[in-house]
């Protein structure tokens, strides 16, 4: 019995080590190629709360996309493969004392760090569909040849796991001047009646132009999101 308890604790220190070496490895390219990174810029309107948010993208090793985005206190680091899924994402909050990494690995999400100022390290099973972390960024592209999708991502102020569902509208709408296309993104299931709100793209290029929801509880004002 022993034995086996220790073969356990190995295999299972092997994975951590896996996971650890891959994150290491990933943020180290981000970090380094970020100040050639693209950028764009958007503005974000909430009630009369008004904010600028940079996007900064870099390929690096494998074809893999190094995505910061930066929002008054709060950076998130993406990394996202080819097929424009999340492979990582790590959230930084000077203000609300977060450094916290998620990494997917075999099926688990594998966090560390430091969340709301506690310690945080913990696995979550997958609930099977793809990890779309930033939907902003890859919604745009899978629907070129699809009318919807399903997908998972998790709330970032609680760090709950939702499937989701990006549906496109078939007519074109103008946004922000641009003309553009409409994406609906909701809950599912029981819940898909509670929340939704819609993100759109460029219809030429299928980059993100904004987005429209509220993302509070009752009374919050609408947020609307446009690019610069």
């Amino acid at each position: 019995m022993k034995k086996i308890h220790l073969s356990a604790n190995i295999c299972n220190l092997n994975v951590y080590y896996k996971v650890v070496c891959y994150l290491g490895l990933c943020f180290l390219y981000c970090f380094t190629y970020e100040v050639q990174a693209q950028e764009k810029s958007f503005e974000s309107l909430c009630g009369k709360e008004k904010s600028i948010i940079t996007w900064n993208k870099r390929k690096i090793e494998n074809n893999i996309t190094c995505l910061k985005t930066s929002q008054n206190s709060k950076i998130h680091y993406y990394n996202i493969s080819p097929s424009l899924t999340t492979l990582s994402w790590q959230v930084i909050d000077s203000i609300g004392h977060t450094n916290l990494t998620i990494t997917l690995y075999n099926s688990n999400y594998y966090f560390k760090g430091i969340f709301n100022n506690q310690p945080y390290d913990k696995t979550v099973k997958s609930k099977g569909y793809p990890w779309h972390q930033n939907i902003a960024y890859s919604a745009g592209k899978i629907l070129i040849n699809k009318k919807s999708f399903n997908y998972e991502c998790f709330r970032p102020d609680n760090l709950e796991l939702y499937v989701m569902q990006a549906e496109r509208k078939n007519n074109l709408t103008a946004f922000n001047n641009q003309n553009a296309y409409e994406v609906k993104v909701r809950l599912t299931g029981l819940l898909s009646h509670f929340w939704s709100c819609l993100y759109y793209f460029n219809a030429e290029n299928h980059q993100f132009i904004g987005y429209k929801g509220v993302n509070g509880g009752p009374g919050t004002p609408e947020t609307t999101i446009k690019s610069k």
